[in-house]
């Protein structure tokens, strides 16, 4: 004999009941995935690990010592003198760009190079006399700690300076200083900041 097929209605029921089934799985994926978040950092609580941002953190001992050496520089130094003043060597800067050049001398980083200069040849031929260069130091530490039970708080403390030299014929053009300083701020985020769309449809797969 031959079986006879499943009513449409008892096909429909079992179809939706299956799909119950699969979103109330999803569900609970989502929460174990939330649960072992929680279980993660709470484990951690007060020495949570938050990392460190750095650049050139090996050049120099301190912020303190790289302030010293930026002091002691003279305009009219030559090129080769002011790196090996700064402890460094050329390779260790990066070559800024013409407009770079223009944003430190006028101010700026998006001062840019106003069109009049370029029919200017007195201006053309003064900016193809300079070089600039740029070297980079930053070390910023960070840590997290709960403020309730689902939001951290991240607190950065460090410094992020940065050094522009401008040198004309070679030889420094003006007495250069350091942008950037102290790092000291707080922010916060929830642990659903956490989850990226990935993660929450990574835990919906598992269920398929």
């Amino acid at each position: 004999m031959h079986q006879q097929p499943r009513p449409a209605r008892t096909r429909i029921r079992t179809a939706e009941t299956l799909g119950a089934a699969q979103m109330m799985w999803a569900k609970c994926s989502f929460v174990l995935v939330m649960i072992a978040l929680i279980c993660a950092l709470g484990g951690c609580a007060g020495t949570l690990p938050g990392g460190s941002d750095s650049i050139n953190k090996s050049f120099y001992d301190s912020n303190a010592d790289l302030e010293s050496w930026v002091n002691s520089l003279e305009v009219g130094m030559s090129r080769e003198e002011t790196f090996a003043r700064l402890g460094r060597v050329q390779k260790d800067f990066r070559r800024l760009a013409r407009n770079e050049i223009v944003g430190v001398l006028f101010g700026g980083e998006d001062a840019g190079i106003p069109v009049h200069f370029y029919t200017d040849e007195n201006i053309l031929s003064f900016l193809d006399s300079l070089e600039g260069y740029r070297i980079e130091y930053k070390i910023v530490k960070r840590k997290h700690g709960f403020t309730s039970l689902i939001r951290v708080q991240t607190d950065a403390k460090g410094f992020d300076y940065r050094l522009n030299l401008i040198f004309k014929d070679g030889k420094l053009y003006q007495k250069p200083f350091l942008t950037g300083g102290q790092v000291n701020n707080s922010s916060s985020k929830t642990l659903f900041d956490y989850l990226t769309p990935g993660l929450i449809i990574g835990a919906a797969g598992d269920v398929d």
